[in-house]
């Protein structure tokens, strides 16, 4: 509990998962809160989109799963009382380069149409992850032990995962497999983004049969979580400038295009750097921490949405997604745990360059036009369709943040640490940008900030 008559007061401006975690665990301790958001509703990046669909469909805009070993996003589902459901398990993996549609199984093992070494084509793509992937993973090293990061851990933040796997003697061919589907999707991909990042990332990504997703939706935490908190949540409340000193904290708003001001203790920032970036600091903050908050990189994601008049994607056995060569990048089906209609969703996930093409005025047409070169039977069941890009979202201005070599351990520190009464959370201040555990973590490290300060 706070020592004193009077808890102190804090401000948590973004109701994202970050905002939500820190907001409900202040106010377990004693603390008085107010968390502002900009918008109409809390989740930030965990945004189920609804009510553009017929018969109830939804389809999940930002994240859309949470990994086995996944200990904290478990724990407040478990809290919010949320319905977990497992993903499907596909005993084969689907994929569409050069022009055609490949399936890949431990039973009859693809013949990928890429120059391969012999070993490589022995080896099959699983044994190629296994093969570059696992000692990285090992060097990588546990970002949670004491000690870290390592030598290893600075060495992998120093090159690029193109150069790391060039480094582990994977061919040109190996590395074009690669690039195809999710090993591509941070950043603007293998060849830019650090190594270590990359493959702290992958860590991420559990190779255990119960991955979950929530039942009706992913928004059902935030949204759970939001109801605990109650009244403590203002809505459309845009902050515009932040005072600060010794003594405490003033925060200027606009809501409804009125300014309002508000006086605090203290102040959590849990929005992205790239909004961030708007909000004035009077004094500036330090030369370090805005110089990180200025560069810090966003990835470019853009979701192409089509609804179907049948699932016809059934037909094609285990299917779930499907890597592409094109822009469209990667293909899943949206709809696979919603059973109710006939109708499905498929969605595509684009990011980087061709996230950016997609996003563009008139280039929705052309994304569909790929989509259907994958699935030629969307021709006859196509009923219409949406494309949403965080790149221009006006509360995220990004997806999740990336690295460059020789930034992420650079910039971490900085990102992470508090300056004087504000202090700073978010996926984008920890190991793991772009998930729910990663807003988390990094909540309940501002939590125990300011209780180290009081």
């Amino acid at each position: 509990m706070v020592i004193g008559r009077f808890p102190e007061r804090i401000v948590v401006i973004g109701a994202g998962m970050a905002g939500l975690v820190c907001t409900l665990e202040l106010m377990k301790k004693g603390y008085s809160v107010r968390l502002l958001e900009a918008n109409s509703q809390p989740g930030g990046r965990i945004y189920t989109m609804r009510d553009q669909f017929a018969d109830g469909l939804f389809c999940e805009i930002g994240a859309a799963f949470i990994g086995a070993h996944h200990f904290l996003t478990l724990s407040y589902a478990q809290q919010a009382g949320v319905q977990l459901i497992n993903l499907p398990v596909p005993n084969r993996s689907l994929s569409y380069i050069d022009g055609r549609l490949i399936i890949d199984s431990p039973a009859e093992p693809a013949l990928w149409p890429v120059s391969l070494t012999a070993e490589e084509r022995i080896l099959g793509y699983a044994g190629m992850l296994e093969k570059y992937l696992k000692p990285g993973l090992k060097a990588a090293g546990d970002p949670f032990l004491p000690g870290w990061p390592t030598q290893q851990a600075a060495q992998l933040d120093s090159m690029t995962m193109e150069e790391y796997l060039k480094g582990q003697g994977a061919s040109s061919g190996a590395i074009k497999l690669f690039e195809i589907g999710y090993m591509q999707m941070l950043g603007d991909g293998i060849g830019k983004v650090s190594a270590l990042q990359r493959l702290l990332d992958l860590k991420m990504v559990s190779s255990e049969s119960n991955t979950q997703t929530i039942v009706g939706g992913m928004d059902q935490l935030p949204k759970k979580l939001a109801l605990t908190i109650g009244s403590n949540i203002s809505y459309g409340c845009a902050v515009t400038h932040i005072e600060h000193s010794n003594k405490g904290v003033v925060i200027q708003f606009t809501n409804s295009g009125e300014v309002f001001t508000i006086c605090c203790d203290r102040v959590i920032v849990a929005i992205p750097s790239t909004v961030l970036r708007t909000i004035h600091f009077s004094p500036p903050l330090s030369k370090e921490k805005n110089d990180v908050i200025q560069n810090q990189l966003s990835t470019s994601v853009t979701r192409t949405v089509i609804q179907s008049r049948t699932r016809f994607w059934n037909s094609l056995s285990s299917f779930t997604t499907v890597n592409t060569d094109l822009k469209i990048g990667w293909l899943l089906d949206a709809t696979f745990t919603q059973t109710k209609s006939k109708r499905g969703l498929i969605c595509s996930y684009s990011s980087g360059e061709s996230a950016r093409v997609i996003s563009r005025a008139g280039n929705f047409n052309s994304a569909v036009s790929e989509i259907k070169q994958v699935l030629p039977e969307l021709s006859y069941n196509y009923e219409g369709g949406t494309v949403f890009s965080w790149d221009h979202n006006p509360y995220s201005r990004g997806a999740y943040a990336w690295y460059k070599p020789k930034q992420m351990l650079r910039m971490l520190p900085a990102l992470s640490s508090e300056q004087g009464r504000i202090y700073f959370a978010g996926d984008n201040t920890s190991l793991f940008p772009g998930w729910i555990e990663g807003a988390i973590s990094s909540a309940l490290r501002a939590v125990n900030q300011i209780i180290a300060n009081n």
